[in-house]
């Protein structure tokens, strides 16, 4: 079968994009597919075959199991809350207030700074000798309140989101502030002349046109969950007591430090068949809504 001009100038303006993603996407993908039924240190060039041995012992891995609840938390509350947050500050600057500008760059700030300095910064409030919290909390004399933040099990997780939310929420406004510069405006007016206070026009108008909107930080977030490993590394390296370990970290463990190479592109193919599945439940829901 002949291929004509026009077909074969489309093949060549894709044939860049496509070795790309086959040389960096697809090809890695296969490749930790193939040595995840080996037992490898990753660099011998001996390996031995085990067949579904590494994927058996993730699922009775003890560690993996608390890091993928680990994460599951930190996904739930970290997405949700940069969202809630982000909508809310979009919607206060809906309003006539001053200086508006000023205010898109604070929220919006905290996205351009390098995630090791958040890390640097936030080590630096939560510590438990000199950090800026449990003075703060010595000086208006809450001193029962003060705590080893980053120390202790139960608050580590919690105090990590914090930082992950602090810098984060500037994404949901910035998407949520140029999606509600889209709304008519004749709605909200309209609404209004019906007697609408603030709260209905949110249920009735702004939570249903910003659908669009909603999927796409939940999907980005999803991913981004998925993603997590600077701030941990940085700050806790996912103690104390594995109680801030991601599968991300744990990757890095495994494959890095214990060079356990096959085991750690277990993980890391897991981590790729949860974003798969949840991004595609993600949009078959929007889909059929």
């Amino acid at each position: 079968m002949s291929i004509s001009k026009s077909n074969l100038r489309d093949i060549l303006y894709i044939l860049p994009s496509f070795i790309f993603i086959t040389v960096f996407f697809f090809y890695p993908i296969g490749y930790i597919f193939g040595i995840s039924f080996y037992e490898w240190n990753g660099i011998s060039q001996n390996r031995t075959f085990v067949g579904l041995e590494n994927y058996k012992d993730f699922f009775t891995d003890k560690i993996a199991l608390k890091s993928l609840k680990n994460q599951f938390l930190w996904g739930v509350i970290t997405i949700f809350s940069q969202m809630f947050l982000g909508l809310g500050m979009a919607i206060l600057l809906r309003s006539e207030v001053r200086f508006k500008i000023l205010y898109k760059v604070i929220f919006f700030f905290p996205n351009v700074i390098a995630v090791a300095v958040v890390a640097y910064v936030f080590n630096k409030i939560y510590d438990n000798n000199f950090g800026e919290l449990n003075l703060l909390l010595e000086t208006i004399k809450l001193n029962f309140l003060t705590h080893p933040w980053l120390g202790d099990p139960n608050t580590a997780l919690y105090a990590l989101m914090i930082a992950n939310i602090w810098q984060w929420t500037g994404f949901s406004f910035l998407l949520y502030h140029a999606s509600l510069t889209q709304v008519n405006q004749e709605l909200y007016e309209s609404a209004r002349i019906d007697g609408a206070n603030l709260f209905h026009i949110v249920k009735s108008i702004i939570l249903p046109l910003l659908k669009p909107t909603h999927i796409a930080l939940l999907i980005l977030g999803v991913i981004g969950t998925l993603k997590t490993f600077d701030i941990i590394y940085l700050t806790t390296r996912g103690g104390p007591a594995r109680s801030t370990e991601f599968l991300s970290t744990y990757v890095f463990q495994k494959g890095i430090l214990e060079f356990k190479a096959s085991y750690a592109s277990t993980i890391a193919l897991m981590i790729v068949i949860i974003a798969l599945i949840l991004t595609i439940m993600q949009v078959k829901g929007y889909e059929k809504k």
